[in-house]
């Protein structure tokens, strides 16, 4: 039986965000965007969406003593239910965290309808090392399929997997802390560590960022150092190319994942092989759609961004600036909207400029309707 958490209720809602016209050419009319869900008590930072539309929330665990479910299903009754449900969604602090969601930070549901939990083992954005893997579950079944577990050797200490593609029976992930890619086969379960040497993938300290307007930095006056490393990433839908970026750009690159895939391509190789696509604005995640346009989660804006397969782009919404603040990872469903969370990463404790919390809940979340699902 499906588990429901009362504290965790989800309001279903039609707030019209804000949508503009076209950074580039103007388009004869902008998709409405709405607010789908708001979470009271947990913090959420991604979704995704099955090939039967059911949406599935990461949940992040932000302090030791979170309750938090971390997976959750959202249902059309305005309630989350917990997913698979039992144990794995019930680790406390000091459990060993095996066959549980220890500190998850995202979910991604493939055309198999297999949901993808990238566990890195994170409390309060602070990985345990030894401790990160990936999950399959089966979505109809709701069977716990495989755990594929990540080794020190393949996320060293201070390495954070934040996201996964799947793809051609292999799995994606970046590491957003140290800067690097792990490729995982999916049928033996061996994993690669690659371009952690390419000074690529790691965020450039000296760019300007904004969130909301105002200048990203910490208490130190710093821009914050967590996760901005190589973090939004898509496969392109033929499965040829992975495409990445660190989350502040500036470029967005792409590598053929055929290269990624033979694990004896050394890393001298794979970094001639990265090819420049142009811009990457300050973003958080990315989607691809089937004409080959990329929706970037762009946290500058405030909204969504799309980037044409010519390299133009256009903006397709935006929010008002006191819900939608840090838009982060998104999916297409089958319905042809587009979802995804406000995450407020810039309001934990250790990214805000006072160096305490300044999250505001509810946490929301989002969609708009695209030209192309």
């Amino acid at each position: 039986m499906r588990q429901l958490f009362n504290k965790l209720a989800v309001a279903m809602a039609t707030t019209t965000l804000v949508a503009s016209s076209s950074l580039a050419e103007p388009k004869a009319k902008v998709p409405e965007a709405t607010v789908v869900a708001m979470s009271p008590t947990f913090t959420w930072n991604g979704v995704t969406v099955s090939n039967q539309g059911r949406l599935f929330v990461s949940m992040q665990r932000d302090v030791k003593d979170s309750t938090t479910p971390s997976v959750g299903e959202i249902l059309p009754n305005g309630t989350i239910a917990a997913f698979p449900g039992g144990s794995w969604n019930q680790f406390r602090w000091g459990n060993s965290g095996e066959n549980q969601f220890i500190g998850i930070n995202s979910v991604v549901s493939d055309s198999k309808d297999q949901l993808w939990v990238v566990d890195p083992a994170g409390i309060g954005g602070q990985p345990i090392a030894g401790k990160a893997k990936l999950v399959q579950i089966d979505i109809p079944s709701r069977k716990v399929v495989r755990v594929y577990r990540l080794d020190t050797k393949v996320v060293p200490k201070g390495g954070f997997i934040n996201d996964v593609r799947v793809g051609g029976g292999y799995a994606y992930l970046p590491d957003s802390s140290l800067g690097a890619l792990i490729v995982v086969n999916l049928s033996t379960g061996e994993a690669r560590r690659v371009l952690a040497n390419d000074s690529r993938l790691r965020s450039d300290r000296s760019l300007k960022l904004t969130v909301s307007g105002k200048p990203y930095l910490n208490a130190k006056g710093q821009l914050p150092n967590g996760n901005m490393s190589v973090n939004p990433v898509e496969l392109s839908t033929d499965g040829r190319y992975f495409y990445f970026q660190p989350s502040g750009g500036p470029v967005l690159m792409r590598i053929e994942t055929r290269l990624l895939k033979d694990f004896s391509t050394p890393d001298s190789v794979l970094s001639k092989a990265i090819q420049p696509m142009g811009r990457g604005p300050f973003n958080a995640g990315m989607t691809m759609a089937k004409d080959g346009s990329i929706y970037f989660s762009d946290i500058e804006l405030g909204g969504i961004s799309r980037r044409f397969p010519d390299g133009h782009f256009e903006v397709v919404a935006k929010g008002p600036a006191s819900i939608l603040v840090w838009p982060d990872a998104s999916r297409l469903g089958p319905d042809g909207y587009l979802y995804f969370p406000s995450s407020q990463i810039n309001r934990f404790a250790g990214n805000s400029p006072t160096g305490k919390s300044e999250l505001q809940f509810p946490f929301h979340l989002f969609k708009v309707k695209v030209a192309s699902p």
